[in-house]
């Protein structure tokens, strides 16, 4: 018995160092970006351009990204309005922060806040194609997301796996989806957005991209799903 596992000890070894070896290869040899900012350019489907309310509305939205974390945002009306997404995979939270002329509001949820919010959404299905495209230099595959409920439109979403994030998506209601988002469609309070990623920046961020605000005072979901809410009403002209 002594004998046997001394001979099979090379073999152990050897077999370490090989799944070490390739290990390491395959890090060095990555050459995808894993920090960066990507640009989208928004628009709203459903509404002219001659609509007073989509004058109104936001017209690029910045998503800032390393392997583990994101921060997306956009503005509207000047300024008076601003979104921000913070999201973080590691630690499994989420922070929503919205500004309203002086107003600063956020909402914090953990994994489980997460999932009770994505709970909420309209079940879809998500089928791949062998489609492809380039969207700002970067190699895409189509999707097609299509929803439980008829009357809702099916999706066409172009995603990338040629930048490294691990599940980029998993706090959105495109979790089933492994690769980054780079042609979307969002759907908030009646009022359809579509997402197109015009620019990609590799560069390192500043410290401050994906951290927290603590000058916004936190509140529930629910009344942050009546803040928003109002406000589509607002622009709703």
């Amino acid at each position: 018995m002594a004998l046997s596992v001394v001979w099979m000890a090379p073999i152990l070894i050897m077999s370490l160092l090989v799944a070490a070896c390739s290990t390491i290869s395959n890090e060095v040899f990555d050459k995808r970006i894993s920090e960066g900012i990507i640009e989208y350019r928004v628009s709203f489907p459903e509404m002219t351009d001659e609509s007073i309310t989509a004058s109104l509305l936001p017209e690029s939205m910045i998503y800032e990204f390393n392997e583990k974390a994101f921060s997306s945002h956009f503005e509207a009306a000047g300024g008076v309005f601003k979104n921000r997404i913070v999201a973080n995979r590691d630690t499994k939270t989420v922070e929503h922060q919205l500004k309203i002329f002086r107003k600063k509001i956020k909402v914090k949820m953990d994994n489980t806040g997460v999932i009770q919010m994505l709970s909420n959404y309209p079940k879809m299905t998500v089928i791949e194609t062998e489609d492809t495209d380039t969207i700002a230099g970067y190699h895409c595959k189509k999707a097609l997301v299509v929803y439980e409920d008829v009357d809702i439109p099916e999706i066409e979403v172009f995603y990338t796996t040629d930048i490294k994030m691990e599940s980029p998506n998993w706090c959105t209601q495109y979790r089933d989806i492994e690769g980054v988002l780079m042609a979307y469609e969002l759907e908030e309070f009646g009022v359809r957005m579509r997402l197109e990623a015009e620019s990609v920046q590799n560069t390192p961020l500043d410290p401050e991209a994906l951290a927290t605000q603590d000058d916004y005072t936190e509140i529930s979901r629910e009344s942050m799903d009546v803040e928003l809410e109002q406000l589509v009403e607002t622009f709703e002209l």
